[in-house]
């Protein structure tokens, strides 16, 4: 029971993480100029503005609950 608890708080933490974290990268993107093409090709449209966003958010998470279960395994 512990661990599932343990597992839930640690969902919720890494969720609210990767939420920030993406929010950071986001806002950077955004202001980087319009002259850079790596960036902007996927930015210029409703749908490359979810892809981008959902790429970063998706990768924090899976990152930090990664990072979790490793952790959780050395101490178990």
């Amino acid at each position: 029971m512990e661990r599932m608890i343990g597992m839930f708080c640690a969902a919720v933490v890494s969720l609210a993480c990767a939420t920030l974290a993406c929010f950071a990268a986001f806002s950077i993107l955004i202001r980087l100029p319009v002259s850079n093409p790596l960036v902007w090709w996927s930015l210029d449209s409703y749908t490359g503005l979810v892809t981008v966003f959902g790429s970063l958010f998706l990768f924090t998470f899976c990152a930090l609950m990664s990072l979790y279960r490793r952790a959780l395994r050395r101490s178990g």
